[in-house]
């Protein structure tokens, strides 16, 4: 089967696919079997099927991702929190929804790495409470509606592509009013960190970009100890 390739973008933080997958589960089983090592093959066949689907198109995104990027395929499974696990030199991030998939990845030997891709359509929840911070919430006050909730959408997928890079150096759950971005508008934001347990200090840079309806945030962190 033919991998549908939905984007395919070299970026300041890695190599960055994007694939749209199938909507029935027996193809998205196919696929599995003609793309996927065995390892990977055989972790999948223990999912359920909607954890299968993601599990698989994620899988499928970094072995694009790691083909493009001209580094050797490898079989891609989980650490202890879910992260994957990367050959040594290489760092990488996954992130799907139900119809796609994307996966970064780079040749970094210290920093990490995260992507976050969101569905740019309006929300029947407010999700502005649990992800501003006050500092955000109160630079967002004066928009519209709308504006104001592609902004907080903006950042909920840059903290999302945040955390997973940092959480290989702190190893917990990190909360969204952990840190505070102001965002620029060529694609970077301003990062403040303000985390609970102390730990750092950290370089942060995140870029983002709005396209083909979606919202797509990267992330790179480099420990300064």
């Amino acid at each position: 089967m033919v991998v549908d390739v939905a984007f395919d973008l070299e970026l300041e933080h890695g190599r960055c696919v994007g694939v749209r997958l199938p909507a029935a589960e027996a193809e998205v089983d196919a696929l599995a079997v003609a793309v996927l090592a065995p390892e990977e093959r055989d972790f999948a066949s223990g999912l359920s099927p909607r954890r299968r689907r993601t599990w698989v198109g994620g899988r499928i995104a970094m072995r694009e991702a790691f083909v493009r990027a001209a580094l050797s395929p490898w079989p891609v499974l989980g650490d202890t929190r879910g992260a994957p696990v990367l050959p040594p030199g290489i760092t990488g991030s996954i992130t799907h929804k139900e119809s796609l998939a994307a996966a970064l990845v780079a040749r970094e030997p210290l920093a990490r790495i995260g992507v976050d891709l969101e569905l740019d359509v309006a929300r029947t929840t407010d999700i502005s409470s649990r992800v501003l911070a006050d500092d955000e919430a109160a630079e967002l006050a004066g928009l519209n509606p709308r504006a104001h909730e592609r902004e907080v959408l903006l950042r909920f997928s840059s903290k999302e592509a945040i955390y997973k890079a940092l959480d290989p150096f702190v190893r917990r759950f990190v909360g969204f009013k952990e840190v505070s971005l102001s965002m620029r508008s060529g694609g970077g934001a301003s990062v403040t960190a303000r985390l609970r347990a102390g730990e750092g200090p950290f370089s942060i840079e995140v870029r983002w970009r709005r396209f083909d309806g979606i919202v797509l945030a990267t992330a790179r962190v480099l420990s300064l100890r």
